[in-house]
């Protein structure tokens, strides 16, 4: 539909769609609400009636919308809430995960791949350090590092994304 908006009645319509948007109300949806405002002000025009006066406010069409359409507006604010606290737990979470899932593997494969560990192997250059230097040779320390970092990230990842899928369901 293309009709020429006045100011107010596109601000209207912007300020509508907008806070739809924060919602989370769905795309279709916006522009099934677009489609209908605009046919409301066509309406309006042809009658000789002003229609932001008929449509009220816009806070007050979107309260009006969501009661409509069965959406809880508290639980739509609480969620969103909660949604940016849950954020930053599961940053967290997946740091400290990736951190003591890197370790341990490079203690695991310290232990059981590299001579590291073995009393009877002593050598008086090599200082062992658990982070970046498990092993005397420099190919074989750069292919356990990078086994330990690609199996913390992919551990971490999971754990945030299970994480984040059993909050999703309470």
């Amino acid at each position: 539909m293309n009709i020429k908006l006045s100011m107010e009645e596109k601000i209207f319509l912007n300020d509508v769609l907008k806070e739809l948007k924060q919602y989370q109300i769905s795309v279709k949806d916006r522009k099934n609400i677009k489609q209908q405002i605009l046919e409301h002000i066509q309406e309006s025009r042809e009658h000789g009636r002003d229609s932001i006066n008929e449509l009220g406010d816009k806070t007050i069409f979107v309260k009006d919308f969501l009661e409509i359409n069965g959406i809880d507006l508290y639980s739509k604010i609480k969620e969103g809430q909660i949604s940016k606290s849950k954020t930053g737990i599961l940053f967290v979470v997946g740091v400290c995960t990736l951190i003591a899932t890197y370790l341990c593997s490079q203690l695991i494969l310290s232990m059981f791949l590299t001579e590291s560990f073995n009393p009877l192997n002593y050598n008086e250059n090599f200082d062992y350090n658990i982070f970046y230097q498990i092993s005397d040779n420099s190919w074989w320390n750069a292919l356990l590092m990078s086994i330990s970092i690609i199996a913390s990230i992919i551990i971490s990842m999971l754990i945030v994304f299970f994480t984040r899928r059993s909050t999703v369901r309470w």
